[in-house]
């Protein structure tokens, strides 16, 4: 119903929701090393939290023949002659049940051409002067059906949640769960919205109560799951997400996530796969590439992190974070002119971007560039 589009969205498990991630918070070393070099690059610092999806509106945050033979008993007179071979425009007349050895075969007499075909008399119609339509024949209502006051309540919570009121939102969606307890969507709308206030607490609650009436929904997991993250709970969050990611096959999202817990759990080599398993599942999620690209840097693999984030910026060459970080992966690669072409694409798009603006001061000066 147009009354619970938002949450309606919430549960469908919207991809984009959670495809802000700040990938360019990673702290990224000095660009280099040795007593000689006394320049170093600016970090990949970003004002965002680091590992977290920046625009998630919910968040906050970061497909077989006869043989044609006849039988006879008398002798062959004469060779028999091979029957002559049908035109190929036409289609060839069929053999007579017996044929003499060296006779031709006798056609058969054509049928009779068919009488014409009359047609029955149509009967009287009868008249449907004064007669009333079946119900079906009825016209629909064209309004839909009323809402619950629950349903209600989840409406009302929407529009307010479009105005930004978040308290008056998560204050009405309580009375939406009081009014029918069985709403699920009502349990993860305020799940969301606690969160949303900071509060991660009651958001688990929330979220946790909804599981409990749909053991199987994975957007419920998802969210329970984020919010655990936010505190710090990085292993039960590492469960969530697993369970979210076992059940939502064709979601990258919890993937995502999964990745960005073991990140915090100091477990690169894991949270590659758990990136690569996300981008398995919808190769044109960019910031599944951008944060294995972050991880690669992590490991010491520049080369494999540059790869990521050309195909980051393949799949949306406006991306900032795309090309500064590329040029962070050059630089470690000691490709100081290739990072300049990078941290200047970043700067066309946008130029305030001090990290790019840094860096590709400090990859000049290398380069003897004044």
């Amino acid at each position: 119903m147009m009354s619970r589009s938002r949450y309606r969205t919430i549960v469908s498990g919207n991809r984009s929701a959670l495809c802000g991630v700040a990938a360019a918070a990673i702290v990224v070393a000095a660009l280099f090393s040795g007593a000689g070099h006394e320049a170093r690059l600016a970090s990949a610092q970003d004002s965002q939290t680091p590992g977290i999806p920046e625009d998630d509106p919910f968040a906050d945050e970061l497909n077989p023949f006869g043989s044609g033979k006849g039988a006879t008993t008398a002798p062959p007179a004469a060779a028999p002659r091979p029957p002559a071979a049908a035109p190929k425009t036409q289609l060839p007349m069929p053999f007579p049940e017996r044929t003499l050895p060296g006779e031709p075969a006798a056609r058969r007499p054509s049928s009779p051409a068919p009488a014409p075909r009359q047609e029955p008399a149509r009967a009287a119609q009868p008249s449907l002067r004064g007669l009333t339509p079946f119900p079906e024949a009825e016209e629909e209502e064209t309004e839909g059906p009323d809402l619950s006051p629950a349903e209600k309540l989840l409406a009302e919570a929407e529009q307010l949640g479009k105005e930004g009121k978040l308290e008056a939102e998560r204050d009405t969606l309580r009375r939406a769960v009081a009014a029918d307890p069985q709403l699920v969507v009502a349990h993860l709308a305020l799940g969301v919205v606690c969160r949303r206030l900071g509060d991660f607490e009651g958001s688990v609650e929330a979220l946790s109560k909804g599981l409990a009436i749909d053991p199987e929904n994975p957007e419920l997991y998802l969210r329970r799951g984020i919010a655990w993250f936010h505190q710090g709970l990085y292993g039960v969050a590492l469960e969530d997400f697993e369970d979210a990611a076992g059940i939502a096959y064709d979601d990258p999202r919890p993937e995502l996530w999964r990745g960005l817990t073991l990140i915090e759990l100091n477990r690169p080599l894991e949270a590659i796969n758990a990136y690569a398993s996300a981008i398995r599942r919808d190769r044109t999620f960019m910031i599944a590439y951008l944060n294995r690209g972050l991880a690669y840097l992590s490991t010491g693999e520049p080369r494999k992190a540059e790869f990521d984030f050309d195909l980051a910026i393949r799949h949306n060459p406006r991306d900032v974070r795309a090309w500064f970080n590329r040029g962070v992966a050059q630089s470690r690669q000691g490709k100081y002119a290739e990072a300049v072409n990078s941290y200047t694409a970043a700067l066309r798009i946008n130029p305030d971007h001090a990290p790019s603006l840094k860096n590709r001061a400090a990859a000049e000066r290398l380069l003897g560039v004044k």
